[in-house]
């Protein structure tokens, strides 16, 4: 192999920058949305405050100015290392990301962060505030730093993809920002255009320059601030500013209630659902204290799982991506019952395909003594009693299976289950049961296994009751 030493320079430099295995940043994640957020802050706080002082001509370059060039420099390359996606395909070679970036928003991030201003006093004299001559040259370049607001749309798209954030809130977030953006812009216009009193302070000329815009967009106009008469101009300007305030609310009264309305989709479904329920139960007159059993359901449901069906939702899905999914929500109670853990990978990807989520509330019996057995059931979360003649011999908790034993020996059930607490169990029919049985030994020894325990344990439970019941006996009189 060749040492690296004697490489040529530019080779050389290569290997050790890929020996340096720079990471390259995954295109989703909260980390991707947090520094997009903080771009997004940059971009609007660089924007306001570069107007406003380009308004009011405070043109020294201090270390605000200097604050917002690093931030804009340091997002060069932080996006060369920034992996890409372009709808399905996610690109994450450095060439081909360099390529995507120079090919869109590279020349604006270049601009906005190249400190144009501070080049052009060094070559005037090198002073740090400027005025005279130069003053007007140095506007031009800072205000080339707000073309950084024309990337914020994509930022916004970039954080919606990510986070996978409501449409609709992304929607308000990036209406309230360009609402915030272009009525600060107007007020520094109205400033620039002569309309407000030049003998206050900077400050209290732009307060008063957002009040008149505020109000004028608003519809509402008081009258107190107006345009000069005898000014085309102001009067143009606010022609032009009463113009989009018409368009503004126009919009606001169209859109964001219904915005407001769509944030939360799953929450007005439920709530409709609801309604739906009610007239029903209602209309059947079913008693009372049912009808507050079925609201507690369905309250459970959207408490838990914001009325959305594990079935509806993985019948959609491709095969493959199904069983990921449903692997995923079973994993807890696949790791907590015991017939489970030492099972091999096929016979776990069989299992959660032929378990049916149940919901049951506090008092309701899961299964009753008597009843033939159907199926069999595995707690997922909650707490159960076990009746025996109306006796409670065990209580159960996560992970705990029952029910098996019917199953097995094709008798009626020897106990009841009731639930003691909300419960999410796992349903598994006999025919599932018995299938898994056959196709796999090693099932069927652990399930006799457990059931043989179980027979044993009752044994001696009921043996040690008839002792005590013995004791307690009196003596037959002689």
């Amino acid at each position: 192999m060749e040492p690296i030493k004697r490489l040529r320079p530019l080779e050389r430099a290569r290997r050790l920058a890929a020996g340096m295995s720079f990471p390259v940043f995954t295109p989703d994640g909260q980390a991707r949305s947090i520094y997009n957020g903080i771009l997004v802050f940059v971009a609007l706080g660089g924007t306001i405050i570069t107007a406003y002082r380009l308004t009011f001509r405070h043109l020294q370059l201090d270390s605000i100015y200097w604050l917002i060039t690093a931030a804009y420099l340091l997002d060069i390359p932080y996006t060369f290392n920034q992996a890409i996606k372009k709808g399905l395909v996610v690109i994450s070679d450095r060439r081909g990301i360099a390529k995507a970036y120079l090919k869109s928003w590279f020349v604006v991030d270049l601009i906005t962060a190249m400190p144009f201003a501070f080049f052009f006093s060094l070559a005037s004299g090198g002073a740090l505030a400027v005025t005279g001559a130069t003053a007007d040259i140095v506007v031009i370049l800072k205000l080339l730093k707000m073309a950084k607001i024309s990337k914020v749309s994509t930022i916004f798209r970039d954080i919606r993809e990510s986070l996978r954030v409501n449409p609709a809130f992304m929607r308000l977030v990036t209406f309230a920002f360009w609402f915030v953006t272009v009525v600060h812009l107007m007020a520094c216009g109205w400033v620039l255009i002569g309309a407000s009193d030049r003998l206050l302070s900077a400050r209290d000329q732009y307060i008063r320059a957002l009040y008149w815009c505020v109000t004028t967009i608003a519809t509402i106009g008081y009258g107190d601030y107006t345009p000069d008469h005898g000014s085309n101009l102001q009067i143009i300007y606010t022609v032009v500013v009463m113009v989009f305030g018409v368009g503004m609310y126009g919009y606001i009264i169209g859109n964001v209630a219904t915005l407001i309305a769509n944030l939360d989709v799953a929450r007005a479904g439920y709530q409709k659902r609801m309604e739906e329920v009610n007239v029903f139960l209602r209309a059947k007159k079913v008693p009372a204290e049912l009808q507050a059993r079925v609201r507690d359901y369905y309250a459970y449901l959207w408490e838990t799982r914001k009325s959305i069906s594990t079935e509806s939702v993985a019948e959609e899905l491709p095969y493959s991506l199904s069983m990921e999914v449903l692997l995923f929500l079973n994993k807890t109670i696949l790791e907590k019952v015991s017939l489970f853990k030492r099972a091999n990978e096929v016979f776990i990807r069989e299992v959660v395909q032929r378990l049916r989520p149940m919901v049951f509330l506090p008092g309701d019996y899961i299964i009753r003594q008597g009843e033939f057995g159907d199926c069999m059931y595995f707690l997922s979360n909650g707490d159960v009693e076990v009746v025996v003649n109306n006796v409670r011999v065990a209580q159960l908790g996560q992970g705990s299976p029952f029910g098996e034993t019917a199953l097995m020996k094709g008798e009626k059930r020897m106990a009841s289950v009731r639930a003691l607490s909300y419960c999410d169990a796992y349903k598994l029919s006999k025919d599932d049961f018995d299938d898994l049985r056959a196709r796999h030994p090693d099932f069927d020894a652990q399930v006799r296994s457990v059931v043989q325990t179980y027979l044993k344990d009752t044994r001696e439970k009921t043996r040690a009751q008839k002792v005590r019941g013995n004791r307690r006996r009196p003596a037959p009189a002689r």
